[in-house]
């Protein structure tokens, strides 16, 4: 009997994106490791270590709605293979200069920059390729699936970048990541999806605004795109600032102790993915606001008590919610917007997410003097599991979307 999860890999084009982004999330996962400690290592402080991420947020907010308007007119696989090139060009760059000596925080800052700009083009193509690849019917298990890519990676990378950081340093690290950028190019550039059909004419702002005017249209869409924007600076703020200092300051621990809480929601990513890959959720909105309410107490739950089991356990939780939210999600936006519309829709859903980014996690440096790392998670996961609750409860449109 087939598993619903594995349909998709039936599809040839399916089978090379999913083959080379599970390599480059593996990179990935060592790269998330890698970068902390590299700023740590550098005498960095807490809000430098805010710093970087709030220059990626930052540019990709500049980027985002342009990076969608410009998916919608490009054939989407040249802008994977693009974003991937650059990619490893850049994380190449950072390992050189690791590895010679000559690597400063300043670098790593433009690397950031690059790669929230970078993350405005690859992450609407990403998700608008997707019917491209796979038949209508297999959109959940085929997200999930993708999914379940880079939730591997994650139970594998966190603890394998632990180990490298600890015994050979962040920029071998960096190296790997390059190389698994490589892989991913060299795989997808085989695939050959039905060729993408251009809009009509029409100036780059004119289909901005097209994109945006849909969104906030549609009810079930704005309104979670306002909640994404405000519960997840809450979570920008202690996965950057707060969970590195949680295990350096608080648990006393090290690089491999970081790795370790990351695969252990890794492994929370691979349950969550299996079970929405195979589940058939008929209500998508019921779906989706619950396990963003149920993510939100799993955050909550890494500031409950300052122990590792404890910690292990939320991290697992909260990544469980968040793959089954998002998987639920993607698939709602695209079976229900428009095929010309889903590269602009995806990226006014991530400006959204992004909104507050650039500042969350330097009002999380300013405030872990304050109260400490742990309560950043306390406060914000019963805030964002109130919000969502009550958005259920409240709005008829989510509990009617199928």
């Amino acid at each position: 009997m087939r598993l619903t999860i594995l349909e998709p890999l039936r599809h040839r084009d399916f089978r090379l994106l999913w083959v080379g982004q599970s390599v480059s999330m593996l990179g990935n996962a060592l790269y998330s490791v890698a970068l902390p400690f590299q700023i740590l290592q550098l005498k960095g402080t807490p809000l430098q270590l805010g710093t970087g991420f709030t220059i990626y947020s930052i540019a990709q907010l500049l980027t985002i709605l342009f990076g969608g308007a410009i998916v919608d007119r490009l054939p989407r696989r040249r802008v994977i293979l693009a974003t991937d090139l650059v990619s490893a060009v850049v994380v190449g760059a950072v390992a050189g200069l690791g590895l010679t000596g000559r690597l400063e925080i300043a670098h790593l800052y433009v690397a950031s920059a690059f790669f929230g700009a970078a993350f405005s083009f690859y992450t609407p193509a990403m998700s608008a390729i997707m019917p491209e690849l796979v038949p209508n019917e297999v959109l959940v298990p085929g997200n999930a699936l993708r999914g379940l890519s880079g939730q591997t990676a994650r139970v594998i990378g966190p603890l394998l970048g632990g180990l490298i950081v600890t015994a050979a340093g962040p920029p071998v690290a960096f190296a790997l990541d390059a190389a698994s950028f490589a892989i991913s190019f060299g795989v997808f550039f085989f695939a050959r999806p039905p060729r993408h059909e251009a809009p009509p004419p029409m100036p780059l702002l004119a289909q901005i605004r097209e994109g945006v005017s849909f969104t906030f249209s549609v009810t079930w869409l704005w309104v979670a795109i306002v909640g994404f924007a405000v519960t997840n600076g809450f979570y920008f703020a202690g996965f950057t600032v707060a969970l590195p200092l949680l295990v350096l300051k608080v648990l006393m621990g090290t690089p491999a102790t970081f790795g370790f809480i990351g695969t252990a929601a890794g492994l929370g990513e691979v349950v969550g993915g299996l079970l929405v890959g195979n589940l058939k959720i008929k209500r998508l909105g019921i779906g989706i606001y619950t396990f963003s309410g149920l993510l939100g107490a799993g955050f909550a739950g890494y500031g409950i008590a300052p122990v590792l089991p404890v910690i292990l356990v939320a991290a697992f939780a909260f990544a469980v919610a968040i793959i089954m939210a998002n998987t639920l999600w993607e698939s709602a936006l695209q079976k229900h917007v428009p095929r010309r519309l889903l590269g602009r829709v995806n990226s006014v859903d991530s400006f959204g997410s992004y909104l507050v980014a650039p500042v969350a996690p330097i009002l999380a440096a300013a405030a872990i003097g304050r109260v400490g790392p742990g309560a950043i998670f306390l406060i914000g996961g019963l805030f964002s599991f109130a919000w969502w609750m009550g958005a259920l409860l409240l709005v008829r449109s989510v509990r009617e979307l199928e």
